[in-house]
């Protein structure tokens, strides 16, 4: 089972890749409710539809590309919060971190040890 590291502005966490997986599918199942996505969103999502079927260690969320003004990461954020009631057990760990890396609460890089799991 591969892991991946999701990084935002320079810091970020390592979560298993299912966890990873599990949780874009949550944020993805969120943001399809909408009835009118901005063109970054439908990108976003063509993007992570394709990360939640990797598998191996090489997934990437792209969160510096696609949240490039702070309304994207405003957006974002409160989906993420949102989500996180309706996500499964396998993945709301994952959606924690998620939420306190794109609320600048996270401090942790590539090289920080890993207890946050």
């Amino acid at each position: 089972m591969g892991t991946s590291f999701v990084e935002y502005k320079k810091f970020g966490f390592w979560t298993r890749d299912s966890y990873l997986e599990n949780w874009l599918r949550t944020l993805l199942d969120e943001m399809k409710k909408a009835s009118v996505l901005d063109p970054w969103q439908k990108s976003l999502i063509e993007h992570w539809e394709i990360q939640a079927t990797v598998d191996g260690g090489c997934m990437t969320v792209k969160l510096d590309e696609f949240l490039s003004e702070p309304s994207r990461k405003d957006f974002l954020l409160s989906l993420a919060k949102k989500s996180l009631i309706s996500s499964k057990s396998v993945g709301h760990r994952t959606g924690e971190l998620f939420v306190e890396l794109l609320e600048g609460k996270l401090k942790t890089t590539s090289s920080s040890p890993i207890d946050y799991l």
